[in-house]
């Protein structure tokens, strides 16, 4: 009995151990994962960040080369280094937008709202691309409604949705040479509701396999993309009540549209109050 007494303390001993030691297992795979669960999204949002603000850094630095170029002229083309400088100081501002829209989306600042043109967006942000479109043979043609109704939300973030549907379709338009380059950008009004934006490219298109994961985030159909642009529009549209879809053939383009609900009575009183 003694030495049965001992064999069943040393087997109930071995089965708690090998369940501490599955515990701990477990525990620590846990927290292996939570960590780099955390430095990879660390490491999303600084490759989202570093992804949005290298144009307008770009276009600081290319301003700011063509400004001395045109000053060291004999003589100096003050009016267009001015052109440049004007360039530089936009670029500057799109640059603080778009930290303060991350601020906003991530939680660490203000998430200030307000009743938003769409229109207004658009035009600015093909301005602000209006060298790249031109470097790129890129034509764009709009056809945005008149008097589109107001949506409210944070006007930053919106910015950068639209930015980075219209960069996408240039970028898909690179390889593009046995036919012309059109960026098509459209606004309208939807059941009274809401109102869709559409910007289309005449690219390659997306293939279908691939068209489900795309606003996947760290997933790119580019050789160098960093796969956050499309992730993070989706997440900002979510977050303001919307929804952005993507449809391709595979062959004739890709077109994005994302839908949002109009700014309420109540939204537009605020406002003007």
């Amino acid at each position: 009995m003694g030495a049965q007494a001992s064999i069943l303390v040393v087997a109930l001993s071995a089965y708690v151990l090998s369940a501490l030691f599955a515990e701990l297992r477990e525990s620590a795979t846990s927290l292996r994962s939570e960590r780099d669960n955390k430095l990879l999204n660390a490491r999303a949002i600084v490759a989202a960040i570093a992804h949005e603000i290298r144009q307008p850094l770009t276009r600081i630095t290319t301003g700011g080369s063509a400004a001395q170029r045109f000053l060291k002229m004999v003589p100096p083309e003050h009016d267009k280094a001015q052109t440049a400088l004007e360039g530089m100081v936009n670029a500057g501002h799109r640059t603080s937008e778009i930290i303060d829209g991350f601020r906003a989306f991530l939680g660490t600042g203000h998430q200030e709202k307000q009743l938003v043109d769409v229109n207004e967006i658009i035009d600015g942000v093909l301005e602000s691309m209006s060298s790249q479109l031109k470097d790129r043979q890129v034509e764009p043609r709009l056809e945005l409604m008149s008097k589109l109704p107001h949506v409210y939300g944070n006007r930053g973030q919106l910015q950068e949705v639209v930015s980075n549907l219209i960069v996408n379709a240039i970028e898909a338009m690179e390889t593009t040479s046995d036919r012309s380059r059109v960026l098509r950008v459209r606004t309208e009004l939807r059941d009274r509701k809401a109102i869709g934006v559409v910007v289309q490219d005449s690219g390659p298109g997306i293939n279908s396999n691939k068209l489900s994961d795309i606003f996947t985030a760290l997933v790119s159909t580019k050789p160098h993309g960093t796969g956050l642009g499309l992730a993070i529009s989706r997440m900002i549209i979510d977050y303001h009540g919307g929804k952005l879809t993507a449809l391709s053939d595979g062959k004739d383009g890709a077109s994005f549209e994302f839908v949002l609900p109009i700014a309420s009575m109540d939204q537009n009183s605020a406002r003007a109050e």
